[in-house]
């Protein structure tokens, strides 16, 4: 009688575990190797964004800036009113399209106008809004590359607006240009700040030494969700005192009203980097007031109002680059390169490469 030949239980469960062993070697294999390539699309992009900053540098003779902050004549308001500097955050990435290949989107732009409507405050450009870029996306960040408005048709734009993972330095966080809080965007330390006009030779430090832009992550979490440690992601949350409240934070770090356990909200109006067009700290600017991927501090974003000037209401952050790429963010120098800095780096040196003029002696990074 002829004996049928199979595996026996044992053989069987061998044969399973050596496939999970495979499995187990192979899956963070795999990950790497997705990880290696999305770090190298990541770094092209923020290239190509370099390459257009000097390009555009190349026609206005100058690099853009952080965020545009013209003044309007507002007839409709008064005789001789102006608009405030906030009207007008056309951010630079806005104005880089054209050096980008982006023609129809820079097309739907109308910079002859305000980025916000003068009196309905929505965005002038809807569509711009909606367009997603894929160079202006890192593809580590598995978040969606949209951001839904806290309500239906929010800034008069008919469905979710699209995000970046790019933003422009500021400076250190730690000047207080024009209005004497902390994370001023005007007249800060670095290249792109607010109504700049930097030029090349404006760069004391070096290029070399200077940081341009580099990561953020896009935000998550519930629009003005209430606050508490508990819900507090620092790496896809910011935190605020709430809208309008004229709160300053220390020099060493946030006062008790803008942190963690203090705060009245996180994410108080629309999630981090929720547009591209716009060139406010929530969006595509950036400081170095933190070191890169701080886990322990949100990035704190505040309006100040009462100053009495044009720049009532302006967003202050004190904020740092934040990315997905284990150990450290990409960073865009402003002689063209791209480094990958670690999240070990000192603070004197992050806060060095921050500033254009500070002629600080520089570690390694």
């Amino acid at each position: 009688m002829r004996r049928r030949s199979g595996f026996t239980l044992i053989e069987l469960l061998v044969v399973i575990a050596i496939i999970a062993v495979l499995i187990a070697l192979l899956v963070p294999a795999v990950q790497k190797v997705r990880e290696a390539a999305a770090r190298t699309q990541c770094v092209n992009n923020l290239k190509q964004i370099g390459l257009s900053s000097h390009n555009y540098e190349s026609t206005y003779k100058c690099l853009p800036p952080g965020f545009r902050g013209q003044q309007f004549s507002v007839p409709a308001w008064g005789p001789g009113a102006m608009s405030p500097d906030y009207f007008d955050t056309w951010g630079a990435l806005a104005l880089l399209t054209p050096y980008l290949e982006q023609t129809a989107v820079y097309n739907s732009i109308n910079l002859s106008l305000t980025v916000y409507d003068l009196n309905t405050f929505n965005l002038t450009a809807p569509a711009a809004a909606q367009a997603v870029v894929p160079i202006f996306l890192c593809p580590s960040d598995s978040m969606q590359s949209v951001c839904g408005p806290p309500s239906p048709s929010a800034y008069g734009v008919p469905g979710p607006l699209a995000s970046t993972n790019y933003a422009f330095c500021l400076g250190t966080g730690t000047t207080t240009g024009q209005t004497g809080w902390l994370g001023s965007p005007y007249n800060a330390d670095g290249v792109f700040y607010a109504q700049s006009k930097t030029r090349m030779t404006d760069i004391l430090d070096g290029t070399s030494n200077t940081a341009g832009a580099s990561e953020r992550i896009l935000g998550k979490g519930q629009e003005k969700g209430p606050a508490g440690s508990a819900v507090i992601d620092p790496q896809t949350m910011y935190i605020s005192p709430g809208a309008d409240t004229p709160t300053q934070p220390t020099v060493t770090g946030p006062s008790a009203t803008c942190s963690v356990a203090n705060t009245t909200s996180y994410n108080y109006d629309n999630r981090r980097m929720y547009s591209w067009l716009v060139g406010e700290p929530r969006c595509t600017s950036y400081n170095h007031f933190y070191l890169p991927n701080d886990t322990v501090n949100p990035d704190c974003v505040v309006n100040y109002p009462g100053l009495g000037t044009n720049y009532d209401y302006t967003g202050h952050g004190l904020s740092t680059a934040r990315s997905r790429h284990p150990g450290g963010v990409n960073v865009w120098m402003c002689d063209g390169s791209v480094r990958f800095i670690s999240n070990g780096v000192s603070l004197q040196t992050w806060q060095g490469i921050a500033t254009r003029a500070g002629q600080e002696l520089l570690g390694a990074f």
